[in-house]
């Protein structure tokens, strides 16, 4: 008997497996991006981009950029995974690798988008075929080899002359709007990134943000990546000023967070700021989504492009256009969520002394 199918169940799969793609390959694309920000942070710029100072920083330089050709591979195949375990790794990785660079006489090529829709199917084709009743002996080399050969090669077949297509005209689609979206309509797309980099600190939400602005950048729009970016470090660096500024309406336990926010502030980590979220939600939520919603905007409408897959003041050298409006936007949503949360904290022990005094 077949089981009820679920909507919410499979959304929720799917997200799930989305969010352990995205975990999995950011440590790649992360570390490719540091590596390569240092290296054309200390190149000089020609007439043909940005060229690496010397032998050691091409080196370098070469390695970055091989995290960046790691990073839709190791995405795909995740995703597989997380939905089939296993035997849908090797022909995740595989496709990641196909859908990262052109195919068939139209060389088609969808990039990051192709990744997630393919990792999808090869997830849950794989997990079909594990439902598969086959003699023990065939059985026995189901995972190890007929598994990843089948489904690379239908998957395969099915990407390059069905999927292709659509995908490359939703891309240039996306490329459309994008390019022809006015200031209010970046100031709107800013507002929502900002809140997605803040609402959870790093969680669900900050990782779908990751995914969108990451597709956006493999369309050739590198502004929302950009907004987003400078906004991760806004949280944990506008709390750990709050702390340097009013260090007297916070507690000794909490100036100390402050320190190690700030400094994973640097990094863009939104997490700093979970453990001032743990001891006062109520005061930090509003707090650092409004002031990251402000810096989104600021950010989209300055079209600040960023071109790795991490923030804070770490990645101002990946900065190609607004490196002072990065700055600048990152310390002004910072800001807003010092004053918020001083203001929170002034009005909470005047409420606490007036019902002092009235008892």
């Amino acid at each position: 008997m077949l089981k009820q199918f679920s909507f919410k169940k499979f959304g929720a799969d799917l997200f799930k497996a989305l969010n352990t793609g995205i975990s999995y390959f950011l440590p790649v694309i992360i570390g490719g991006g540091f590596l390569f920000a240092i290296a054309i942070g200390t190149g000089t710029v020609t007439d043909h981009g940005i060229v690496a100072s010397n032998e050691f920083f091409r080196i370098v330089l070469t390695i970055g950029t091989s995290g960046f050709a790691m990073m839709v591979p190791v995405l795909c195949g995740y995703i597989a995974y997380a939905i089939a375990g296993k035997p849908a790794l090797a022909p995740g990785l595989i496709l990641g690798f196909v859908v990262n660079n052109p195919i068939g006489d139209a060389k088609y090529q969808t990039g990051f988008i192709g990744a997630m829709i393919v990792g999808i199917i090869v997830g849950y084709f794989t997990k079909w075929m594990k439902t598969w009743k086959l003699p023990s002996p065939v059985m026995t080399v189901m995972p190890l080899m007929i598994m990843p050969t089948v489904t690379a090669l239908v998957i395969g077949s099915f990407y390059a002359y069905v999927l292709a297509y659509p995908l490359v005209q939703l891309t240039e689609l996306l490329k459309a709007i994008l390019n022809g979206m006015n200031a209010y309509g970046a100031g709107a797309l800013g507002i929502a990134i900002g809140i997605m980099a803040a609402i959870d600190m790093g969680g669900p939400a900050s990782k779908a943000a990751t995914g969108f602005t990451l597709a956006l950048m493999d369309v050739g729009s590198f502004a929302p990546n950009g907004a987003f970016r400078l906004c991760c470090a806004v949280p944990p660096l506008g709390l750990a000023l709050a702390t340097f500024i009013a260090a007297r309406l916070f507690s000794e336990e909490e100036r100390k967070m402050g320190i190690s926010a700030f400094f994973l502030s640097m990094a863009g980590i939104t997490e700093g700021a979970i453990p001032f979220a743990v001891k006062d939600f109520k005061h930090v939520m509003p707090s650092i989504c409004i002031g990251t919603a402000v810096a989104g905007a600021l950010g989209m409408m300055h079209n600040i492009t960023n071109i790795v897959a991490f923030g804070g003041l770490a990645a101002l050298p990946a900065v190609t256009d607004g490196k002072l409006w990065y700055v600048v936007d990152m310390f002004i949503g910072a800001f807003i969520v010092a004053g918020l949360m001083i203001f929170f904290r002034i009005r909470e022990q005047t409420k606490q002394k007036q019902e002092g005094a009235k008892s």
